[in-house]
Order: C-alpha cells, then sequence, then structure tokens
C-alpha cells in the first residue's frame, strides 16, 4: 500500500505538543488507560490516533526510538496498529484532529489492509561452512531469491528492506512479509524447510511485528 497522505507545515510540530503513537480502531481506544494511562486517543469515526504528552522539540534520538518502539509493540499487543513514524508531533489537539478529519478515509483504509496481519522479516544470509561445490546447487544468492519467491506464496504482501541488514559480508538481503496473524506458524515452518532445502543458505527469520513496512505515515515541514 503506498504511503498515506501527508500533513501540511501547519500540522507538523516543533515544540510542545502531541507525539504521535500509531493509528487504531476507534473502538479499540478504551483499552488505553489499563495499557498506560498517559496515552491520548483523538477519534474521528472508525479511527483514532493514539498520542503522548510532549513538551518540548521531538526527541530523535535512540533512547527516543527506542521508547516508541516500545509503545507501538505495547499497543500491537492487543489492537491493530498502524506505527507512526518517532518522533513525529504535533502542536495541539485541534491541529492532530483536522489532519485526522482530513484524511479519515485514507487511514481507515490503512487499518484495514492490516487487520488481522503482522510483519516477518527474513533476512538470507551466505552460509560459509555449509556452502556447497556441486555446479547443479543454487548459489546462495539464487537460493535466496528463489526462497523468498516460495515465501511470497504464504504472504499478502512482500517488500525488500533496503537497511538494518547486517554489514559483515554474509547477509545477501532480507525482504519484509505481511502475513495473516492465524497462518504466523506456517510461514515460520516454511520459512525452517526453505533453509533446510537450500545448502550455503541460512534464512533467518524475526517477528511477529507490527506492520512497519507496509504502511507508512510520511510528514512534510
Amino acid at each position: 500500500m503506498p504511503p498515506l497522505p501527508t500533513p501540511g507545515g501547519s500540522a507538523t510540530v516543533r515544540g510542545a505538543g502531541l507525539r504521535l503513537v500509531a493509528l487504531v480502531h476507534a473502538r479499540d481506544t478504551d483499552r488505553l488507560a489499563a495499557l498506560d494511562p498517559e496515552l491520548q486517543a483523538i477519534v474521528f469515526r472508525e479511527v483514532a490516533v493514539v498520542a503522548r504528552p510532549a513538551v518540548g522539540r521531538p526527541a530523535a534520538d535512540e533512547a527516543a526510538a527506542l521508547a516508541h518502539h516500545r509503545d507501538v509493540a505495547l499497543l500491537a499487543r492487543l489492537m491493530t496498529v498502524v506505527p507512526a513514524p518517532p518522533a513525529t508531533q504535533f502542536r495541539s489537539p485541534a491541529a492532530l484532529r483536522q489532519w485526522l478529519e482530513l484524511h479519515a478515509s485514507a487511514l481507515t483504509e490503512a487499518i484495514a489492509h492490516v487487520e488481522g496481519r503482522v510483519m516477518a522479516r527474513v533476512t538470507a544470509c551466505r552460509d560459509l561452512e555449509g556452502a556447497s561445490s556441486d555446479p547443479d546447487v543454487l548459489t546462495p544468492s539464487a537460493a535466496a531469491a528463489e526462497s523468498f519467491r516460495v515465501l511470497r506464496r504464504r504472504a499478502v504482501a512482500a517488500v525488500p528492506v533496503v537497511g538494518g541488514t547486517v554489514g559483515d559480508g554474509t547477509t545477501i538481503a532480507t525482504e519484509a512479509f505481511l502475513v495473516e496473524r492465524i497462518q504466523w506458524d506456517a510461514f515460520a515452518a516454511e520459512v525452517v524447510a526453505e533453509d533446510e532445502r537450500s545448502p550455503g543458505l541460512i534464512l533467518r527469520l524475526t517477528g511477529p511485528w507490527p506492520p512497519y513496512d507496509f504502511v507508512r505515515l510520511q510528514f512534510t515541514a
């Protein structure tokens, strides 16, 4: 799904206000108080934005990013989420509500797109100890491409991940897969099967994660 509509400079904030965590279904906002009393929800029709109070300029350091991802993971345990980018801040509840109302249809569609689904990341690496000299055996790069092709059949969608891979010379590629939650075990078993099928290749699965790579909110200054 393409990036969602973005607010103009009047809505993006560099001062006090609300720090966005995620989009959720409006029906799930009654669970927020039990998770964390500081979490706030601004609701419009079927969609809601979950946010925290913010004072000062939005922090963009590693600690702030980790805190943001913890908040997203906290919500994702109990409800469908569309994660906001870290350090996304609005100057006031009114500015945030204005953006929410303006883009309600697209945001509601985004939540529906990931409903009941989770994200997996699979990294393909060269197995230097298990490499084969048999010319009939696929090279690690070709085997990785074939394994990803097989895994895509078990997923709703898939996208390559261009950042965050290990830079030790063994990593071939990483791909993100959007998987039906109820199919997670079957998908994980397929990863194991592909790993065992391909000499010279190691497949590493992580997740389930919130769907960071599939529905992205982008904000312009």
